[in-house]
C-alpha cells in the first residue's frame, strides 16, 4: 500500500474497515484536477484531532474510576460482608420468617455467670423466629426457633402464675419470664455503686391503674443497665421507669406492673442486679466493653424477644382447689398431687386445730397448727450462729392483728458449718418477733399474738436435730428454684383463717 492509501486508511483511529478504503489514484486525481472545496464543518461521524484526544482521555478516566470502584468493592466486601440494614423493633412485632445478620470485626465477650462463658458474635445464619404463648394464656412473645422453652404453671389462691425459662440452642439461659404472686424486697449494702442505662426502648404494655397511682413511675421499657463495681455488671430486662433516679444504687429491680388482672411480670436475665455483682448475668471489664456488646447478635436476639412481650388477662378464671379444715376455720391452696388431712393437736386445756400436708411421694411437706399456747422461749448458752433470710413474701392474712404483727412468709438458714453441720433451714409464716435475722442459736417459724394463741404453717416450726441441711449457701439458694419450694411457698402464702 502506497503512502497516500496508508494516510487515508488511518484517518479514523476508531474504525479500520478495509472494505471501505477508497482508491488512492482516484482520490489523487480529484485533488489535482477538480476545483478546491473548503469547509469549517466535518461530517458527524468524523472527529477532530483535538476531540479524539479528549475522547481518549475520557475513556481512560472512566476505566480508571471503574477499576477504583471494583477495588473499593472488593475491600468493602472483604471487611464488611453483606451490608443489610435491620433496625430493631420499637415495640411488639409480628413474627418474621427471618432476621438479617451482619458480619463484623471481632466482637466483645460478655461473661454470663449462669453458664459457660459465651463468646457472642454478630455473625451467623439468619434466625427464624416463632411466637410462644405460655400455659396460662397471659403472656406471648417471640423467640428464635431453635431456642428451648420450659415452664412451670401453677395456681395460687385462684390466680394463674408461671415461670418460663428460655435457653438457646446450646442450652444457655438467655432470659426468664416470671408471672409471680409477690415481689421480695430489694438488697441493702454499705457501699452503693454508680450505674448507667446504656439502652432503653419503651414497650406498649399497659400498667395497672391502681398500682400506678399508689407507686407513681415511668412507663415500662426494655433496658440494658450496668453497675460499676469492682467490675462492670450488666442485665437486660423489662423495668418500669424511675421518676427519681439516684446516681448510685445497691440493686436494680427488673419487673413491670403489667396490665390489670395480670400477675406481676418479671422478664429478663435476672430479677435483681446487685452492686456486688452476685449472680450478675453479665460481667464486663469496662463500660466500653458493655457498649460494644450491644452490637452482638446475642444482644439483638434477647432485646427483640423482651420487647415483643404482650400481656393479657387469662381467658378463663382459674379454679381454686382449696383444702378446708374440718372446723372450717382454715383453708389454703393445695398443690396438684399433694394431700392434706386434719390431725388432732393441743390438749383439753389448750385446744386447737391441726393439718398435715404431704407431697406427691407421701412425704410430709408442711404442718399447720393453730392453738392456745404461750410465747417463745429458750436461750443460747453455747454461742450463736449467723442467720440469713434468703426469701421473704407477703401472706394472705390481712386482718388487723396480722398487719400489726407483721405476718409474712420467710425462708431462713442458720450457718452451723463451724460445727460441721452445714446450713439448717426453715420456711413458713413468721411475725416481727419470730422472724428475726439476728445471730442466734434458735430459729422459730411461728406467728405469736394471734387472738386465739400461737399459729404455725411451715415445713417445721422449731429446730430438729434430724432436720435436713444444705452443705453450702449456694445449695440453699438453689433450693428456691425447685418446684417443691415454689409449691410449698405458694401454699403457705395462700393460707386464710377465721377466728
Amino acid at each position: 500500500m502506497d503512502p497516500i492509501k496508508n494516510l487515508i486508511s488511518g484517518s479514523d483511529p476508531l474504525r479500520d474497515d478495509p472494505a471501505a478504503v477508497p482508491d488512492a489514484e482516484a482520490a489523487l486525481r480529484r485533488v489535482t484536477t477538480e476545483a478546491p472545496m473548503f469547509t469549517d464543518s466535518l461530517p458527524p461521524n468524523v472527529l477532530r484531532f483535538e476531540d479524539r484526544k479528549r475522547r481518549r482521555a475520557r475513556v481512560a478516566g472512566v476505566l480508571t474510576l471503574a477499576a477504583a470502584a471494583v477495588t473499593a468493592g472488593v475491600l468493602v466486601a472483604t471487611n464488611l460482608g453483606t451490608l443489610v440494614s435491620a433496625p430493631e423493633p420499637a415495640g411488639p412485632v409480628a413474627p418474621s420468617p427471618s432476621e438479617s445478620t451482619v458480619s463484623a470485626t471481632p466482637t466483645p465477650t460478655a461473661t454470663r455467670t449462669a453458664g459457660a462463658t459465651p463468646t457472642p458474635t454478630a455473625t451467623g445464619a439468619p434466625a427464624t423466629w416463632t411466637t410462644f404463648t405460655d400455659a396460662t394464656g397471659q403472656a406471648t412473645f417471640e423467640h428464635p426457633l431453635g431456642w428451648k422453652v420450659s415452664q412451670e404453671p401453677q395456681t395460687i389462691d385462684g390466680g394463674q402464675y408461671n415461670i418460663v425459662e428460655m435457653k438457646n440452642a446450646a442450652g444457655k439461659n438467655m432470659a426468664t419470664l416470671r408471672l409471680v404472686y409477690d415481689v421480695t424486697g430489694g438488697p441493702v449494702c454499705p457501699d452503693p455503686k454508680p450505674y448507667q442505662t446504656l439502652d432503653s426502648v419503651v414497650v406498649d404494655i399497659p400498667q395497672k391503674a391502681a398500682k400506678l397511682r399508689e407507686h407513681p413511675q415511668g412507663p415500662s421499657a426494655f433496658v440494658f443497665r450496668v453497675i460499676q463495681g469492682d467490675k462492670v455488671y450488666g442485665s437486660l430486662a423489662l423495668a418500669d421507669g424511675d421518676l427519681a433516679p439516684q446516681p448510685t444504687t445497691c440493686g436494680l429491680y427488673n419487673g413491670i406492673l403489667g396490665p390489670d388482672n395480670v400477675p406481676i411480670a418479671q422478664f429478663g436475665d435476672a430479677v435483681w442486679l446487685t452492686a456486688d455483682g452476685r449472680d450478675a448475668p453479665l460481667t464486663f471489664g469496662s463500660v466500653a466493653e458493655a457498649k460494644a456488646y450491644m452490637g452482638t447478635q446475642e444482644y439483638r436476639d434477647v432485646k427483640r424477644m423482651l420487647i415483643s412481650l404482650a400481656l393479657q388477662p387469662a381467658k378463663t378464671a382459674a379454679s381454686s382447689p382449696r383444702f378446708v379444715s374440718q372446723d372450717g376455720k382454715a383453708s389454703f391452696v393445695l398443690p396438684e398431687g399433694w394431700t392434706a388431712k386434719d390431725v388432732p393437736v393441743g390438749t383439753p386445756d389448750y385446744p386447737g386445730s391441726g393439718i398435715t400436708v404431704s407431697d406427691e411421694a407421701g412425704k410430709t411437706a408442711a404442718r399447720f397448727e393453730h392453738r392456745a399456747a404461750g410465747g417463745l422461749g429458750g436461750a443460747c448458752t453455747q454461742g450463736t450462729y449467723k442467720i440469713t433470710e434468703l426469701d421473704s413474701g407477703a401472706a394472705s392474712l390481712s386482718d388487723a392483728w396480722a398487719v400489726e404483727r407483721g405476718v409474712r412468709f420467710s425462708y431462713r438458714v442458720m450457718d452451723k458449718t463451724s460445727l460441721g453441720q452445714g446450713f439448717s433451714y426453715q420456711l413458713g409464716l413468721v411475725d416481727k418477733d419470730s422472724g428475726s435475722v439476728s445471730d442466734s442459736c434458735l430459729m422459730y417459724t411461728v406467728v405469736t399474738g394471734t387472738p386465739v394463741g400461737l399459729l404455725s404453717f411451715a415445713d417445721r416450726a422449731v429446730q430438729d436435730p434430724a432436720e435436713p441441711t444444705f452443705t453450702t449457701l449456694a445449695e440453699a439458694r438453689a433450693y428456691m428454684e425447685t418446684p417443691a419450694y415454689k409449691k410449698l411457698k405458694g401454699m403457705i402464702q395462700s393460707l386464710k383463717i377465721t377466728l
